[in-house]
């Protein structure tokens, strides 16, 4: 990461393109696990009408390629971000106005994202739209990352609530955000540790997988409106946001928990599915997703 930004910094974002290849080409060839987890999930994306639009050829091995090539990109925009090269970067928004609606009321709430886009550029979005949002991250990976983009850009708050599975700290930290007017993301697309036993089965280009539990909860145990917001690269520098209303809010009763924690959960897939059809190089999920090598 360093060693890129530097390269960014003083021979541009050409140069540094070429740098990022050269590394996605050496994991790419090392990284056979990812190769077939991720040629089963463009095999998924083929099989519908829209996701072989997309793609523009077979679910083969060099469709794997872009796809690692895509998140090769995806690195080098975060880390130009992180580096202070916002100027870098334009968008084209869809859906602002819920965010609006929420701002002009006082209201906070729960954006719920995936590894699907580009989170780092809809933080840049926020900043410029002077929206507090805060991201939920598990603690493992929190210290070091944090440490390095710290580094990286020294004048920028990082706006993180560091998860434990073990305390409820988070929790609470999320609540008094939302109470505040303010909004929390959660990447809502895989369980983290700690988070097993805790998540709901739906269907995801057409297998089941199991979507954690926990964003959902939250909204329906604060009351509060559920977001989706992706940032989808265009071009260099060029992103189209999305945001989409999955709930105004609501409070689940103790009896209707799980029922309304499953239909959220539905709904996030189906959005999520559509996405993956549309923009299916970009989403980054490189292992065993749906568990194809435990029911070989």
């Amino acid at each position: 990461m360093r060693i890129t930004v530097a390269c960014y910094r003083t021979l541009g974002r050409r140069v540094c393109g070429v740098l990022i290849d050269a590394i996605v080409a050496y994991f790419f060839l090392t990284d056979s696990a990812g190769r077939r987890a991720s040629i089963r999930y463009l095999r998924r994306v083929h099989a519908t009408r829209a996701g072989r639009r997309a793609l523009g050829r077979s679910a083969g091995t060099w469709a794997s390629f872009l796809r690692y090539r895509a998140f090769g990109r995806a690195m080098l925009d975060r880390l130009a971000i992180w580096a202070g090269k916002a100027q870098d970067f334009e968008y084209r928004v869809q859906g602002n106005e819920y965010c609006d609606r929420l701002a002009e009321a006082g209201r906070g709430g729960i954006v719920v994202g995936a590894h699907l886009g580009n989170f780092d550029a809809l933080r840049l979005l926020a900043e410029r739209q002077q929206r507090i949002v805060h991201a939920l991250m598990f603690t493992a990976h929190a210290e070091r990352i944090n440490r390095i983009l710290d580094e990286l850009s020294p004048d920028v708050e990082l706006r993180m609530i560091e998860s434990d599975p073990n305390s409820l700290k988070a929790v609470f930290e999320i609540r008094e955000r939302v109470q505040r007017g303010e909004l929390v993301s959660i990447l809502a697309d895989r369980a983290q540790p700690g988070e097993v036993g805790r998540t709901t089965e739906t269907v995801f280009l057409g297998t089941p997988v199991e979507i954690p539990q926990s964003p959902f909860l939250l909204a329906g145990l604060l009351g509060c409106p559920v977001l989706l917001m992706l940032a989808f690269q265009t071009g260099p520098g060029r992103y189209d946001v999305f945001t989409e209303q999955l709930t105004e809010g609501v409070q689940f009763p103790r009896e209707e928990r799980e029922k309304g924690v499953s239909e959220l959960s539905t709904a996030f897939a189906a959005r999520l599915e559509h996405y993956c059809e549309r923009y299916p190089y970009q989403w980054f999920n490189f292992y065993d997703y749906w568990g194809d090598d435990k029911s070989s």
